[in-house]
């Protein structure tokens, strides 16, 4: 069973592991990384299930627990360990902020006046397109498969969870960032997949509960 899972595992990510630069986390995680602008980013969900410190994380599920989904997705967080000054992320890591997201969001070719605003942005650039890994075809608009993942971001539908429930894999993925909105709200990004989704070409900027559980990305310091 474990072979045929790294079997399968391994041709899920076939792309993903042309990637040569790696990191390694305190528990022998490894993550291919990729180089955007001036930035380097994991180039796949985190998966650590303890800080930097060794202490567990609190949250840390796989999408809808199953272990097939870890290589796949990694893992899904609540914003209230993302945010832990123990920090999830390899050491030389963090977590992403809200500002390192607009790093490269500008890398790739947002337009500064949409930079900061909250909701759906960079849809004429199709910037949501180049950050996914796959996006197929819709009857009601085509999709330049040139642009999907061009930047070997590798961001993959992972849903979340919410209230104990597993929700929306294949049709979203939402990533923390470290900050806060509010005492009980963090700043989160959004790609949309599913065909019909007016926005999937987009990234979205927005607040979500700091009670849902969403992906994580690192990037180095």
């Amino acid at each position: 069973m474990v072979l045929a899972t790294t079997t399968s595992a391994n041709e899920i990510n076939k792309d993903l592991y042309q990637l040569e630069d790696t990191v390694q986390d305190m528990e022998g995680n490894v993550y291919r990384t990729v180089t955007i602008g001036g930035q380097i980013w994991l180039a796949e969900g985190l998966r650590s299930t303890k800080f930097q410190d060794g202490s567990a994380v609190r949250s840390g599920v796989i999408p809808k627990d199953d272990k097939a989904n870890l290589l796949k997705y990694g893992r899904l967080y609540s914003w209230h360990d993302v945010a832990d000054e123990r920090n999830l992320c390899p050491e030389g890591w963090r977590v992403a902020t809200d500002e390192d997201w607009k790093t490269l969001e500008r890398s790739i070719g947002m337009p500064e006046e949409e930079i900061h605003q909250e909701g759906w942005r960079g849809g004429d650039q199709q910037l949501g397109l180049q950050l996914k890994e796959t996006q197929t075809d819709g009857p009601f608009k085509k999709v330049d498969q040139s642009l999907v993942n061009k930047h070997r971001f590798f961001a993959r539908p992972a849903g979340v969870k919410w209230n104990g429930f597993y929700i929306t894999e294949g049709a979203y993925t939402e990533f923390w960032t470290a900050d806060s909105a509010s005492d009980t709200k963090g700043i989160i990004r959004t790609l949309a997949y599913s065909w019909w989704n007016a926005h999937k070409g987009e990234i979205r900027r927005a607040t979500s509960s700091k009670d849902y559980m969403f992906s994580v990305r690192c990037v180095k310091l």
